[in-house]
């Protein structure tokens, strides 16, 4: 397991055994013969969107979808779309996340997968997507670990300066 303290004012574990997609904050883990890919949100995307209120599937188990398809939608403090980065056809969606939501928070690379897609043909997914070191680089070089005890308005000056400014005023 990789550590990454102070994102944003959390300590962030980084599973050694899948792969992940920065930007959408997806990890994906091979089953079996690597034709099966588990897929679920990042612990890091999930601090920063302030976790799942709710989950939505758009696409039923058994459902072909192409790449950039949108699986699942949640909802954060904003609407986030879910897309398959992968064409394959849908084993299994985690019912769980639709009562509990709670489970992405508790278990984002356990309990709290999405979806199951199972692929037409194994590929190497070093080519698609980020290895745990990689990832984990990406995240130290990114605005939230420039945040580390997660303050409001982040390591933006811009925001740092609106909310230092804020924060005086109500001391003053």
């Amino acid at each position: 397991m990789l550590i990454i303290e102070g994102f944003n004012g959390h300590r962030i574990e980084i599973p050694e055994d899948r792969y992940f997609l920065p930007g959408p904050e997806l990890w994906i883990q091979p089953q079996g013969s690597g034709k099966i890919l588990l897929h679920g949100l990042t612990r890091a995307g999930l601090i920063l969107s302030g976790g799942v209120i709710s989950l939505e599937y758009l696409v039923e188990e058994g459902q072909v979808v192409s790449s950039g398809e949108t699986v699942a939608f949640a909802v954060t403090n904003k609407v986030k779309y879910i897309e398959t980065p992968l064409p394959g056809h849908i084993l299994n969606l985690n019912s769980l996340l639709i009562d509990n939501p709670r489970l992405f928070q508790e278990d984002p690379y356990g309990h709290a997968w999405v979806f199951s897609l199972q692929l037409p043909n194994p590929i190497d997914l070093s080519l698609h997507f980020l290895n745990p070191m990689s990832y984990r680089d990406r995240l130290l070089q990114s605005e939230a670990c420039g945040n580390p005890k997660g303050l409001k308005g982040g390591a933006s000056p811009t925001c740092r300066t609106i909310y230092t400014g804020i924060r005086s005023q109500k001391e003053g």
